[in-house]
């Protein structure tokens, strides 16, 4: 695969160093801080994707799944009011229930871990969104061992400055959002936001006579910087988050016609505060403490039978539905609180940091469950700690070293009201190696070795099987399940960077091959119509690809942006609990191609016009059953006018109204049936529409 890239290289330096037509862009030039250190895209040895404020708002885009269709070789599932489960490379969750889980794909926003809070990423007043692919062993340690996406919101200006966002769309959606920012004094600056978006969501439900999967969303973030003395800085950072969103997206015939009775929440409320102090007073180095604290409040339930029971409205509630007393729902309360704290030095020359850092995390659940005769208590208090160091060598005038290490050891324990009590305590090693080498200024060229890990963990549901009677022979399975272990992924990868002489046509190409070693997979077991899902480890999986993405100005007026992506992947030596032998089979949620790319128009200074394609391929929903998600292409346009001031647009997603599934079962849950075995999906956004108006000062 070295030497097939290495040839695609040559052939495209020589286009890489060509001249173009157009005017400067500056899509280059926003910094991203993947390695420690800011740097442009361009210069970092990762594979990694950008979108700015413009990008987000020529979408349409509110929340970060409305974003990922853009990136290579990134993709989501639902399986909540939003698409806030995300997968790097085939590797990823895809939903929580019982269990205590683990991140794959770290999620920082402002210096803050919400990682495991993807419901959080609220994309008003976002500056930048930054998507790395790979480990980030050394950096991120053990929420991100499939990569990290780190959202940047504006900062505090000494001039005053005021954004004002309105917009409505179908769906009877509505957004409503105000930023500010002033200096308060000659060192210190302030900038508050605050965004409320709503709307009646993409189901009917027939027997409510209401819509239930409705989005009500709040963010609010304050951040305030002073510069203290000439040496000494302190960045704040507030958030607060009300999310109160409905859940009722399956139906027995896969249609967005719901007849539950009872149907579900996803909320979330969060309370969040960084503090970052940076003192650069030192000769040889600099030195940064940053703190930050989130109390979540989470909510989510479901109808788990999806229909109603209601003998009064018989064409709705039909007969049969609900033999031998089958109506039930489910609920899930978690009280969430973390706490971190990172000290850090960093070289004056940008050359080395090294680092200390620790968080803790404490979860309360209570579930309350139709077929539970008292509501499930459990607790699940995690602590890690974790050194680390990352060194940048020159070796000649164009070549850089990087060699980075982590070591973390990670505590968990774990207590239920079944008087269960077990802990984890894994220690976790994760690093970089990497050589930069600089062809020409626009063109780099890089070859790395990353490793990344997932903390073990308990699987509470399998405990609470495991307290059956020892000679049913399900409990004896679950006995030897009440546990996983860590998984720990090897990436190699390679990949060109360069622009052409005048900025106008930029490349970014990686080729990388992934090892998985024990392998985390979750599993299910169905049993009369309840659901025990557990973890297991698989021995080992492969995944490697191809990502290539870019931009190019043809002419003054017209711009092209585009990505693709190739994803080969193969899980060994697992078989689900039903028998199934998934040897050799491809993972979950890992298409084999992605692609988006879009052009963009200016007809005058002001008017312009966007129109996107974006798709993927057919992939298997879970890796405990063979159902697919189908392939998809979809269109998206925008047209708008952009005055210095102030701007308005008209975008639509979807455009033909395609049925995109963004989650997926196996399993039998209609009576009517004998509860034959069907795959049951939850559908994505349909054709959405809207008008945005931006006042900016």
């Amino acid at each position: 695969m070295k030497l097939r890239l290495s040839l695609i290289t040559a052939a495209l330096l020589p286009l890489i160093s060509a001249p173009a037509f157009a005017e400067d862009t500056d899509l280059e030039k926003i910094l991203v801080t993947g390695d420690f250190q800011k740097e442009s895209i361009q210069t970092l040895s990762a594979s990694a994707s950008l979108f700015s404020e413009r990008e987000i708002n020529d979408r349409g885009a509110s929340f970060l799944d409305e974003m990922l269709a853009s990136a290579a070789n990134v993709n989501f599932t639902a399986g909540a009011s939003r698409g806030r489960y995300i997968q790097i490379r085939g590797v990823g969750l895809r939903s929580q229930f019982v269990d205590p889980i683990n991140p794959s794909v770290g999620l920082v926003i402002d210096g803050i871990n919400y990682s495991g809070l993807g419901g959080s990423s609220l994309l008003f007043d976002v500056n930048q969104v930054e998507i790395y692919r790979g480990p980030q062993g050394t950096r991120f340690g053990a929420d991100g061992m499939a990569g990290m996406i780190q959202m940047e919101s504006a900062d505090p200006t000494f001039d005053p400055s005021v954004k004002v966002q309105l917009g409505a769309g179908n769906y009877n959606s509505y957004e409503a959002g105000v930023a500010a920012g002033i200096g308060i004094t000659d060192s210190t600056a302030v900038r508050a936001s605050i965004y409320q978006r709503e709307s009646d969501g993409y189901v009917d439900n027939l027997y409510l006579n209401e819509s239930t999967q409705q989005q009500d969303e709040l963010v609010s973030r304050f951040k305030l910087h002073s510069q203290l003395t000439d040496h000494l800085r302190t960045e704040l950072s507030v958030h607060y988050i009300d999310i109160n969103n409905g859940y009722d997206a399956f139906t027995l015939d896969n249609s967005r016609n719901s007849v539950a009775d009872n149907p579900g929440q996803d909320n979330q409320e969060s309370i969040a505060i960084g503090l970052a102090n940076i003192y650069t007073g030192f000769d040889w180095f600099d030195i940064s403490l940053n703190l930050s604290g989130i109390d979540s409040d989470l909510v989510y339930s479901f109808d788990e039978d999806w229909v109603c029971n209601d003998i009064n409205k018989p064409q709705l509630c039909g007969a049969g539905l609900h033999p031998d007393g089958y109506s039930s729902t489910d609920s899930y309360f978690r009280d969430r609180q973390d706490q971190s704290a990172e000290l850090q030095f960093n070289g004056k020359g940008g050359n080395w940091v090294t680092g200390l850092y620790y968080q803790a995390r404490n979860v309360d659940l209570e579930r309350q469950y139709t077929w539970l005769a008292a509501p499930f208590a459990s607790t699940y208090e995690t602590s890690n700690t974790a050194i680390y160091g990352q060194l940048a060598t020159p070796i000649g005038n164009k070549t850089t070293l990087i060699t980075g290490l982590r070591v973390e050891q990670y505590q968990g324990d774990y207590t239920d009201n079944n008087g269960f009590i077990e802990s984890t305590d894994d220690v976790m090693v994760g690093g970089k190696l990497a050589l930069e080498y600089q062809v020409i200024d626009r063109t780099m060229i890089y070859t790395s070795l990353t490793r990344g890990y997932k903390a073990g963990g308990i699987n509470s549901e399998a405990l609470a099987k495991a307290k059956d009677d020892g000679l049913n022979l399900d409990a004896d399975f679950f006995k030897n399940h009440t546990s996983f272990a860590p998984e720990y992924l090897w990436s190699g990868e390679f990949g060109v960077k360069g622009s052409s002489l005048d900025e106008k046509f930029i490349l970014r190409l990686a080729a990388f091959y992934m090892y998985r070693e024990d392998m985390q997979l979750k599993a299910w077991k169905v049993e009369d119509q309840k659901f025990t899902g557990y973890i297991d480890n698989a021995s080992s999986g492969e995944n490697y690809g191809l990502e290539i993405e870019g931009s190019y100005q043809l002419t003054d007026d017209l711009f092209f942006t585009g990505s693709a992506g190739y994803l080969h992947t193969k899980i060994n030596d697992f078989v689900a609990q039903s028998g199934l032998d998934q040897d050799g089979r491809e993972q979950s949620q890992a298409p084999k191609y992605q692609y988006a790319f879009t052009a963009r128009y200016n007809f005058t200074d002001e008017l312009f016009a966007t129109i996107g394609i974006e798709g993927k391929d057919n992939y298997y929903f879970s890796d405990s059953h063979n159902s697919q998600a189908p392939n998809v292409n979809l269109v998206n346009l925008t047209a708008g006018y952009e005055a210095e001031q102030w701007s308005i647009r008209a975008w639509a997603r979807n455009v033909f109204d395609e049925e995109v599934p963004t989650r997926g079962f196996e399993f039998g849950n209609d009576p009517r049936e004998g509860y034959a075995t069907h795959t049951y999906t939850q559908l994505g956004e349909p054709m959405v529409a809207g008008v945005t108006f931006i006042y900016e000062l």
